[in-house]
C-alpha cells in the first residue's frame, strides 16, 4: 500500500488547487514510484489513481528515455538540480503521449515533486513542419544541434551523421570562408538576420543551392547561443540557368538554334520563376509565423498549405527536368540501326503494332543516342495517333513509318491521314507550349523537345508538310557520318 502523505487541514485549499491543475502533479520516490498523484494524471496517462500508486513513472517511459530519466533523478539527489526533460510515455490504451517533465527535490531530501505537461499536440505539429520545411540549427561554433527531416532528404545525410558535426561537412569549395565572415556573420550582427543564396553539397559531393534565411537563437538572457536557418531548394532553377549558359557556349556557331533555345529559356523562366518564388516566400513566412508568433499557426491551416506547396514544387520540377533532359543527354553515342530505333519508338508510343504500317528500306547502323532518338520519334507517333482519332473522314485511317537512305543521311518519314495542319500553324508546331488543343494540361512540349534533341544533339533536322488526301508527313533527317 502506498505510503500516505499527511495533509494538514490548513493545506486543504492548496490540495484543491493542485487537483484542479491542468498539469499532472505528483510525488515520487528515488525509484520513481508514485507516492501521490493529482487528478490530471488520469486523463494524461489513462490510469486510475489507484493504479498509478502501484507503479513507477519510469515503467511508463519508452525505452529510449529511461536512462536519461534515471540520470535526471540521480543529479537531483546529488544537488546538481537539472530539472527538465522531454519524454514519451505509453498510456494505458497503448497510445504514445509526449510529456514535458519538471522535477524538484523536496526539502526532506526523500521525495521528488514531479510536474508533467502534455505536449503531444505540439509535438505532432512540429513533426509536420519537420517533414516539409528545410531547417537546421547550429551552435555558435557552427556545430549542428538540430536538423529537420526535410533537410536530411535534401542533403542525403542522416540526422545521426549531422548532429555534433560542423556545418563545414557540407561546405562546397566555392563557398569562401572569408566571404562567409564578411557577409553572413556581419549581417547577423548588424541586422539580426541574413537572407541570400548559399551553395553547399550533399553526401555525394553534388552541389546544392538554397535560398536561406538565417536568424540568431537567443537564450532567456538575450545571449546568442546559435543560429537557425530556414532554406528553400533552388538547385533545379540554378542548374537550368547554368545549362542555358553552357548551351550558349557550345552552340554559338549556330545562331538559329541559339535563338530557339534562348527564347525557350526565357519562356521557362517566365512560366516558373514567379510561382517558385511565391512558394518559397509562403513557406518561409509560414515557418517564421509558427516559430516567432505567440499564437503560432493552426495545424489544420498549415498542413494543406504545405502539402499544396510540395505538390506544386514537384510539378514545376518535372517541367524543369524536361528542359534539363534536352541539355544533358547521358552517355556517349552508340551504334544503332534505324529499324531498331523505330521499333523501340513504336513500343514507347501509344500506337499499337496493328495500327501502323512499317517499311524499312535501310537498316544501316550509325552512331546516335538511341533512347533519346526513339523518344523523339515516339512523340511524333503519339501526335499522329491523336490526329487520326479526332479525324472525321470516310477513308481508312493510317499511320505509316518509312525509312531510307538519301545520300549521307537516313530519313524517317512518319505520315498519317488525320487531316492537314493549317498552313499558318506549320511554322509554330514545334514552338514550346504550342498546342491546338482547347485544354493544354501540360502539352505543347513533346514536339519541341523532339526537335531540340534531333537538331541540337544529333545534328539532324525535323520537317513537317501537308500532303494531298488530308495527309501530314513528318520527316526526321539524320546524318550518318
Amino acid at each position: 500500500m502506498a505510503e500516505e502523505i499527511s495533509i494538514d487541514k490548513n493545506t486543504q485549499e492548496l490540495k484543491e488547487i493542485i487537483n484542479n491543475s491542468w498539469n499532472g502533479i505528483g510525488i515520487i520516490d528515488q525509484t520513481s514510484k508514485f507516492i501521490y498523484v493529482n487528478n490530471a494524471f488520469t486523463p494524461i496517462l489513462g490510469f486510475k489513481e489507484s493504479e498509478l500508486l502501484q507503479i513507477k513513472f519510469e515503467s511508463l517511459l519508452l525505452p529510449k528515455y529511461k536512462a536519461e530519466f534515471r540520470e535526471l533523478l540521480r543529479k537531483n539527489y546529488e544537488n546538481q538540480y537539472t530539472n527538465n526533460i522531454r519524454v514519451a510515455c505509453m498510456r494505458r490504451d497503448k497510445a504514445i503521449v509526449y510529456l514535458d517533465v519538471s522535477i524538484k527535490l523536496m526539502l526532506n531530501k526523500k521525495y521528488i515533486v514531479i510536474n508533467v505537461n502534455d505536449i503531444t499536440q505540439s509535438i505532432s505539429d512540429h513533426e509536420t513542419f519537420d517533414r516539409y520545411v528545410i531547417q537546421a540549427h547550429v551552435d555558435k561554433d557552427g556545430i549542428f544541434t538540430k536538423v529537420s527531416e526535410a533537410f536530411c532528404r535534401l542533403c542525403l545525410f542522416s540526422e545521426d551523421e549531422l548532429i555534433g558535426k560542423s556545418y563545414k561537412l557540407m561546405s562546397h569549395p566555392s563557398l569562401n570562408e572569408e566571404d562567409l565572415e564578411g557577409t553572413i556573420w556581419s549581417d547577423l550582427i548588424i541586422h539580426n538576420q541574413w537572407n541570400g543564396i548559399i551553395v553547399t553539397k550533399n553526401k555525394h559531393g553534388e552541389k546544392i543551392w538554397v535560398d536561406a534565411i538565417i536568424k540568431p537563437i537567443n537564450n532567456k538572457y538575450g545571449d546568442v547561443t546559435g543560429y537557425s536557418a530556414v532554406m528553400f531548394d533552388i538547385t533545379g532553377e540554378i542548374k537550368l540557368e547554368q545549362n542555358k549558359e553552357k548551351l550558349e557556349e557550345t552552340i554559338i556557331d549556330n545562331e538559329a538554334k541559339l535563338k530557339i533555345m534562348g527564347d525557350t529559356m526565357r519562356t521557362v523562366a517566365h512560366e516558373w520563376r514567379q510561382p517558385l518564388n511565391a512558394i518559397s516566400l509562403e513557406a518561409q513566412n509560414l515557418l517564421f509565423s509558427y516559430q516567432f508568433s505567440d499564437d503560432g499557426v493552426p495545424k489544420e491551416e498549415a498542413v494543406p498549405i504545405l502539402e499544396g506547396m510540395q505538390e506544386n514544387i514537384e510539378g514545376l520540377s518535372n517541367i524543369i527536368n524536361k528542359f534539363q533532359y534536352i541539355t544533358e543527354l547521358q552517355g556517349e553515342k552508340k551504334l544503332s540501326s534505324i529499324k531498331d530505333v523505330c521499333v523501340r519508338a513504336i513500343n514507347m508510343s501509344s500506337v499499337s503494332n496493328d495500327e501502323i504500317d512499317e517499311k524499312y528500306e535501310t537498316n544501316k547502323e550509325f552512331k546516335t543516342h538511341e533512347n533519346e532518338l526513339a523518344t523523339s520519334i515516339a512523340s511524333i507517333l503519339d501526335n499522329a495517333k491523336e490526329a487520326i482519332e479526332k479525324a472525321n473522314t470516310p477513308d481508312e485511317k493510317f499511320i505509316k513509318v518509312y525509312t531510307y537512305e538519301d545520300g549521307e543521311n537516313i530519313k524517317v518519314e512518319i505520315s498519317n491521314n488525320g487531316g492537314n495542319i493549317d498552313e499558318d500553324l506549320l511554322e509554330e508546331i514545334f514552338a514550346p507550349y504550342f498546342s491546338t488543343k482547347e485544354t493544354r494540361n501540360g502539352v505543347g512540349l513533346s514536339l519541341y523537345i523532339s526537335k531540340m534533341i534531333v537538331e541540337l544533339h544529333l545534328k539532324g533536322r525535323i520537317e513537317v508538310k501537308n500532303l494531298p488526301n488530308n495527309t501530314v508527313m513528318f520527316t526526321v533527317v539524320l546524318p550518318v557520318v
